[in-house]
């Protein structure tokens, strides 16, 4: 059952199919190969089991990441997608700004006309302002006319505007340009940097500035058909005309922060 070998300096036990080599002789080789040969044996166990254990932790491994992507992967997808939702809402915003950039050129320049208070400056700046943005079929028809205006001589642009004002019994109402985007997709604001940001909600206020001197324009309009002393309506009148003045004033301001903003 049990084989013995001895060789110079070296031992080498057989015992039960295991084998064990490089084990020095002492005073009692049996009892010390066989110890050596139990340990042997201990030792493959004990590599066995780590094995087995090794792979329990790759399993536990595995389940924690699959737990982690199941916990974290919601956020990760809803954080691409606001990103991507800021980039298409920026590229939405600047657009409407664009545009309404665009009407508030042509808005200014027709309370102005209404009020015969157009003079050379003025057509040189809504020339200069069309030109500078993309221009459409309409802006291209405005620009080719206001070269026509501008051959003129001071005097005549002033006379001639003055002629084509409305009459005295007449009042200018202003119109409305709603920027909805601009209102409603607050959270894309803060994809812009700060000063992009700044730049953005103080053309907000002055656009909402403009809708309140609107709203006061109607207001003072209703007026009108009240019983009023003579005087009373004279004031009235001159109010409704520096509202007017102040609102052509104001969109020429907004249209030029627009246009220098969706042009960086």
């Amino acid at each position: 059952m049990k084989r013995l070998t001895e060789d110079v300096g070296v031992k080498c036990v057989t015992v039960a199919g295991q084998v064990c080599l490089g084990w020095k002789p002492r005073r009692d080789p049996v009892e010390l190969h066989y110890e050596r040969c139990d340990k042997g044996v201990v030792m493959e166990e004990v590599i066995a089991k780590l094995g087995s254990m090794s792979d329990v932790w790759e399993k536990l491994i595995v389940l924690l990441l699959g737990w982690l992507l199941g916990l974290l992967g919601p956020a990760i997808v809803d954080s691409i997608r606001r990103k991507r939702e800021n980039q298409l809402g920026r590229v939405a915003i600047l657009n409407e700004l664009r545009d309404v950039g665009r009407l508030l050129v042509v808005a200014a320049h027709g309370v102005r006309t209404k009020e015969g208070k157009v003079d050379r400056e003025h057509l040189q700046w809504m020339k200069s302002s069309l030109e500078r943005r993309d221009q459409n079929k309409e802006d291209a028809d405005w620009i080719e006319r206001l070269d026509k205006f501008l051959e003129w001589s001071d005097e005549e642009i002033v006379s001639r505007f003055a002629y084509m004002a409305m009459s005295e019994g007449k009042l200018t109402m202003l119109q409305k340009y709603p920027v909805p985007l601009l209102d409603s997709r607050v959270a894309a604001l803060w994809s812009f940097d700060t000063n992009f940001q700044r730049r953005l909600l103080d053309i907000k206020q002055r656009m909402h500035r403009l809708d309140d001197m609107v709203e006061r324009q109607r207001k003072m309009h209703d007026m009108t058909f009240s019983n009023l002393e003579p005087q009373n309506r004279h004031a009235l009148r001159e109010n409704i005309q520096q509202n007017a003045a102040f609102y052509a004033e104001n969109a020429r301001k907004v249209a030029d922060l627009i246009e220098t903003l969706t042009r960086e």
